[in-house]
């Protein structure tokens, strides 16, 4: 897709930008700035013009999400961590076939487009029979266009179901596999944490992300029994745990990360993590508050995430994350409207990865129109965005400059949308 689009409004860097333009070359931003500046840029390409009600925003990038658990809210809601666990995700998630995989995770990303996320980490444990549910996933993500980051978990505890459980030779060979035939899907590993995966396995992982340059994702201290756990067994805190195991530098992401102290915060930094806040998750679970102005503080790169699916929005994701942080300190000021932004865009592009999450030169061009006639016009849109946006303002999303989302449902939605309730039929109790 090549084309040049011009927006009378638009959010660059969390900031109003007015009669802005970008130049996309191969689904890139090759130049932007000014239209007056970009006319001559794009004299040879056909363009496509946004007005004044409407404001052109960076699409969201969703750090960490668990798409088939949108089979669990409503009738799950409510219950303690353990039972949630046992009685409603290792239940039920297992028992879902591939076929079953690509028409929930079709339904999820479409939800997720719909609310302007244009990029989806997706930590996927389904592998112990092979491949073929992780290649329905991928499926699906071709299938409704979002862009796709694949953590394939490694996981081996005795406790977990057979489904999710695999060898580490296991993990690794079918990640190669993976990684071989689907370059688009950024498939990368997932050691799932320190209680479900061995040492064995996470050191292997950790390997395995610096000989091939991925990132390595890991649930790290998301709840309290984690850190009284490894520090009974092993001497150590869940973070000072994963540097005594070679699994913490510049290519791990730690998901949650909650239950830290100030040490683990400044080994985080040290060692270049980048950390995935969940807020809304978090408080749907009751597990608890991530440091995000600590941590910001110290330099450490950090990204939203939408986890469980409750609702599926980083415009939510923002709100919570800036709100949770000025309840937790008793301050107005600790996280602001363009800081929140920053982690649901740049920051959250940065943290998993990816060249995105800004309407600059050399990022994708990945980007979300909004109905700024819901913005009131003495209001900061950005801070409108954070505070009082909903996913109902996004009218249109486009990854790599081809529009995925219209602001109606797609064919391929109400499709899977009809096929969905037979699949919660069959496996939900």
């Amino acid at each position: 897709m090549n084309e040049m689009v011009r927006a009378a409004r638009a959010l660059v860097g969390g900031k109003l930008r007015e009669d802005y333009a970008f130049v996309i070359r191969d689904g890139m931003i090759a130049v932007a700035g000014s239209y007056a500046e970009l006319r001559e840029h794009a004299a040879d390409l056909p363009g496509r013009s946004f007005p004044s009600d409407r404001l052109i925003v960076p699409g969201f990038i969703n750090g960490h999400s668990h798409a088939y658990q949108i089979l669990l809210r409503g009738w799950a809601d409510d219950w303690p961590f353990a039972r949630w666990r046992s009685e409603a995700l290792y239940r039920v998630v297992p028992q879902l076939t591939p076929d079953d995989i690509f028409t929930v995770f079709v339904c999820a990303f479409s939800e997720m487009l719909a609310a302007g996320i244009t990029t989806v980490t997706e930590f996927f444990y389904l592998n112990g029979a092979g491949n073929a549910h992780a290649q329905a996933a991928i499926a699906a993500a071709r299938e409704t266009g979002i862009r796709l980051i694949l953590a394939r978990t490694w996981m081996d505890a005795s406790y977990a179901p057979v489904a999710f459980r695999e060898s580490i030779d296991q993990a690794a060979s079918r990640t190669d596999a993976l990684r071989a035939e689907y370059p688009d899907a950024n498939v990368c590993v997932a050691p799932h944490s320190l209680h479900a995966a061995s040492h064995d396995m996470i050191r292997a992982a950790a390997q395995y992300a610096r000989t091939t340059g991925c990132k390595s994702h890991i649930h790290v201290a998301e709840a309290q029994y984690e850190g009284q756990e490894t520090k009974e067994k092993f001497g150590a805190t869940p973070v000072e745990l994963l540097e005594r195991l070679g699994a913490l530098d510049e290519r791990t992401v730690a998901v949650h990360a909650i239950y830290i102290s100030d040490d683990e915060k400044r080994l985080l930094a040290q060692r270049g993590a980048a950390v995935i806040h969940n807020p809304m998750t978090n408080q749907y679970l009751g597990d608890g508050i991530c440091d995000v102005v600590g941590l910001d503080a110290l330099g450490v790169t950090i990204g939203l995430g939408t986890d469980a699916d409750v609702k599926p929005s980083i415009i939510d994701e923002m709100r919570a994350a800036s709100l949770l942080q000025k309840v937790d300190r008793r301050d107005g000021e600790a996280l602001g409207a363009q800081r929140a932004f920053a982690l649901g865009t740049s920051s959250g592009a940065r943290a998993v990865g990816i060249t995105a999450g800004d309407l600059t030169a050399g990022n994708a061009a990945d980007y979300v129109v909004l109905d700024a006639g819901r913005i009131d016009a003495w209001t900061p849109p950005c801070n409108a965005v954070v505070y009082r946006g909903e996913s109902r303002w996004v009218q249109a999303a486009f990854v790599g400059g081809q529009r995925v989302y219209t602001g109606e449902v797609s064919l391929a939605e109400r499709r899977e949308r009809e096929r969905i309730g037979a699949v919660a039929r069959r496996v939900l109790p």
